[in-house]
C-alpha cells in the first residue's frame, strides 16, 4: 500500500495543501528551519509530525490527541493510496475516529484496516511517527510482539512458533509462580517433599475426624429428632406465657370472691330492725306517737326488702365468680401439665444438642483440614504446572535455536548489508555487527536478541544510527511492507555527514526496490551540503517553514 497523494482541506472543504509523493523512490517532507539555534520554538510547529501522522491515519492509526489536536479536529484528510495497482479515494475526518470513507462509502476504523489488510504491528515498524527507544521498539524493553514481527518480516517465519511458545510458557509460569507465593504465604515456604508429608499427616487426621462423625451420626439418627423441633420450642413459650396469664387472671378472681364472702358476711352482722330502735328510745323514758312507730315499720320493711336484692345480687356475682375460678384453675391445671410435658421434651433432648454441637465441632475441624489440604494441593499442582511449562521451555528453546540454524546464511547476508551500509554512511574506520541470536533457556529472561553494534563511532548520535540502520534492513529485504516512512526525530543528534549519506542510502533502496520511502528532514541535519539540499528540495513533497505551516496557522 503506497500513497499517491494527500489533500488537506479545512471543514468547508477548501483546500489547504495538495501533496505529491513518488510512488517508487524517495520524497522529502522539508523544513526549511531560519532559526536552527532556536529549534524548539521552531521544528515542532512547522507540521512535519503532524504531516507523517496524517499518513499514519491513512495507514490505520487510532486517533492521538497528542499530535492532532483539537485546533485541526473536522479538517479533512482526502488521499489517493495504491494498492495491488489499484486506486483508491480515502477521505478521513480529524477527530472523528469514524468517520472514514473509501470511494465515497462510510467504513469502521476496523473494517478500513480489514479492507486493505492493514496490520498495526506492521506498519509501525516501517512508519516512523517518533524515533524509537530500542532498534527494533518505541519501547526500551522490546516485547513480545516487536521480536515476532521483526522475526517475519525478516523472513524467519519457522522460528516464530516457538519463539511465541517460549513466551507464552515465560508468562504462564510468572503468573503460576505469583498463585503459588500467595498460597504458601498462609503456611510458610514448602519444599515437594514437605507438601507431601503434610498431606499425608492432614489425610490420616481427616481419616479420623470422618469416623468420628460416623459414630455421631448414628446416634443422632436414634434420638426422636422431632421432639425437638422448632415448633415445640415456640408452642413451650407461648404456652409458658398464657399459664402466667391464667394464674394471674385466677389470682385476681380469688381475691374478688373473697372480697365479696366477707363483704356478705359483715352485711349481715351490721343489721338494725325497728324493734331496736324502739327498744332505745323506751330506755330513754320516751314517748313514740303510734304514727312514728307505723313509720319505722315501713322503713325496716324496705330496708330488709332492699337488703335482700342486694345479698342476692352479691350472691349471684359471687357464684359466677366461682364458677370463673373454678373454670381458671381447670385452664391453669391444663397448661401447667402442657407445660411440664413440652419442657420435659426439651430437658430429655440435651443430649441431641449436644450431639449436634459436638458435629459441629469435628466438622468445621474436618473442613479446616480439607481446606488446608487442598491449598497444599494447589501449591503441589502448582508446581507441577510449572515445571511442565518448565519442560514446553526447554523444548522450544532447543528447538529455537536449531532453526535458527538453518537461517545462518540469511542472517550472514543480513549481517553483510549492515556492515556495508555502516562503511558507506562512515569515512572513519566503524564497524557494525547485526545478528539474532537464541539465549540460553531461562524461565525469565525472553528467548530472541535482534541487535546490531558499532565499534569506532563514539558520537552522541550512535543509537539513532542503529536505529536507522535497522529500518533501512527491512526497506531492503522485507517482502510484506513496500514503504519506509520516517519522522525528523529519528535523524535527530546524528552527524550531517552521516545524515547525508543515510538518506542517499535510503533513496538507492527505494529506487533499487521499487519502494515508496517518505523521509521529513530539516535544513539544519544535513549541514551546508548544497549537493544534497538540491537534490532533497527537488524530491520535496512540501517544504515547510516558520513562514508557511502545514495548516497554515498555529496553533494554541
Amino acid at each position: 500500500m503506497k500513497i499517491k497523494n494527500i489533500k488537506l482541506k479545512n471543514p468547508q472543504n477548501e483546500i489547504i495543501r495538495d501533496i505529491d509523493f513518488n510512488l517508487e523512490g524517495i520524497s522529502f517532507i522539508y523544513g526549511d528551519i531560519k532559526a536552527p539555534l532556536n529549534p524548539k520554538a521552531t521544528i515542532n510547529s512547522l507540521g512535519k509530525t503532524l504531516l507523517i501522522k496524517c499518513i499514519d491515519y491513512i495507514y490505520g492509526a487510532n486517533e492521538d490527541t497528542s499530535v492532532i489536536k483539537h485546533d485541526i479536529h473536522g479538517y479533512i484528510i482526502e488521499a489517493i493510496v495504491i494498492k495491488n495497482n489499484k486506486s483508491y479515494n480515502v477521505i478521513r475526518i480529524l477527530g472523528n475516529i469514524e468517520g472514514i470513507l473509501i470511494d465515497n462509502r462510510p467504513y469502521t476504523l476496523t473494517e478500513y484496516k480489514i479492507f486493505f489488510n492493514i496490520s498495526r504491528s506492521e506498519v509501525s515498524r516501517q512508519l516512523l511517527v517518533n524515533k524509537k527507544s530500542h532498534v527494533i521498539s518505541r519501547q526500551t524493553n522490546p516485547n513480545k510482539e516487536d521480536v515476532l514481527c521483526y522475526l517475519n518480516l525478516l523472513g524467519l517465519t519457522d522460528i516464530i512458533d516457538k519463539i511465541e511458545n517460549i513466551y507464552n510458557a515465560q508468562d504462564k509460569i510468572k503468573s503460576l509462580k505469583d498463585n503459588k507465593q500467595e498460597l504458601i504465604s498462609f503456611y510458610g515456604n514448602f519444599d515437594a517433599k514437605q507438601i507431601d508429608e503434610e498431606i499425608y499427616f492432614i489425610d490420616k487426621e481427616i481419616e479420623r475426624l470422618t469416623k468420628e462423625l460416623e459414630v455421631i451420626t448414628e446416634k443422632i439418627k436414634r434420638i426422636e429428632v422431632s421432639t425437638i423441633q422448632k415448633s415445640v420450642v415456640e408452642e413451650y413459650s407461648t404456652k409458658s406465657e398464657l399459664l402466667k396469664l391464667k394464674i394471674s387472671e385466677y389470682q385476681k378472681s380469688k381475691v374478688e370472691s373473697q372480697r365479696l364472702i366477707n363483704f356478705i358476711e359483715s352485711s349481715n352482722k351490721i343489721d338494725v330492725t325497728s324493734e331496736h330502735i324502739l327498744a332505745i328510745y323506751n330506755k330513754t323514758k320516751l314517748e313514740v306517737p303510734e304514727y312514728v312507730k307505723k313509720e319505722l315499720n315501713e322503713v325496716e320493711a324496705f330496708h330488709k326488702k332492699v337488703f335482700e336484692e342486694r345479698k342476692e345480687f352479691l350472691q349471684n356475682k359471687l357464684e359466677l365468680i366461682e364458677k370463673i375460678n373454678t373454670s381458671l384453675s381447670e385452664e391453669v391445671k391444663e397448661l401447667s401439665n402442657q407445660v411440664d410435658k413440652l419442657g420435659y421434651l426439651i430437658s430429655v433432648n440435651e443430649v441431641y444438642q449436644e450431639s449436634i454441637e459436638l458435629y459441629g465441632k469435628f466438622n468445621n475441624d474436618l473442613q479446616e483440614l480439607k481446606y488446608r489440604e487442598g491449598k497444599l494441593s494447589q501449591v503441589k499442582e502448582l508446581d507441577e504446572n510449572i515445571e511442565n511449562q518448565d519442560n514446553i521451555l526447554t523444548t522450544n528453546f532447543e528447538q529455537s535455536a536449531t532453526i535458527l540454524k538453518k537461517y545462518d546464511n540469511l542472517i550472514s547476508k543480513y549481517r553483510d548489508f549492515v556492515y556495508t551500509m555502516t562503511k558507506t554512511i562512515y569515512d572513519e574506520d566503524v564497524n557494525s555487527y547485526f545478528d539474532i541470536l537464541i539465549r540460553k533457556k531461562h524461565q525469565r529472561t525472553r528467548p530472541a536478541t535482534i541487535d546490531i553494534s558499532l565499534k569506532g563511532d563514539t558520537g552522541e548520535g550512535v543509537n539513532e544510527v542503529k536505529k536507522n540502520l535497522i529500518d533501512y534492513l527491512l526497506f531492503e529485504y522485507n517482502l510484506i511492507l513496500d514503504y519506509l516512512i520516517q519522522d525528523s526525530s529519528c535523524y535527530n543528534g546524528i552527524d550531517p555527514r552521516q545524515v547525508s549519506s543515510m538518506i542517499k542510502e535510503v533513496a538507492r533502496i527505494a529506487n533499487e526496490t521499487k519502494k515508496q520511502a517518505i523521509i521529513a528532514v530539516n535544513k539544519y541535519q544535513i549541514g551546508g551540503y548544497s549537493e544534497l539540499i538540491d537534490f532533497i528540495e527537488e524530491n520535496s513533497s512540501v517544504t515547510l517553514s516558520e513562514e508557511d505551516k502545514l495548516f497554515k496557522f498555529n496553533f494554541e
